[in-house]
């Protein structure tokens, strides 16, 4: 189930505990990418936004911010650890 969602990846690579940015997410829909996100780091929550809302102040090492496209509902932006 993981892989499909993950754009039909067979070839998954390991989990990467140490990654702090995902470009490879960028243009998928919010559902994968949260998705990914949480293999790569379970122990982050990620934060959907619209691009051009501001997320809250403050470095959080617990946060993954993730920017997408009101409108077709896809990632618009590198997330990112804080």
């Amino acid at each position: 189930m993981v892989r499909r969602l993950l754009q039909g990846d067979d070839n998954l690579p390991p989990p990467d505990h140490s990654k702090t940015s995902w470009p490879e997410v960028v243009g998928w829909q919010e559902l994968p990418a949260g998705i990914r996100i949480g293999y790569d780091r379970p122990e982050v929550t990620v934060e959907f936004f619209n691009v051009g809302e501001t997320p809250p102040p403050g470095f959080d090492p617990n946060r993954v911010v993730v920017f997408v496209d009101i409108i077709i509902l896809y990632v618009a932006e590198i997330p990112v650890l804080g």
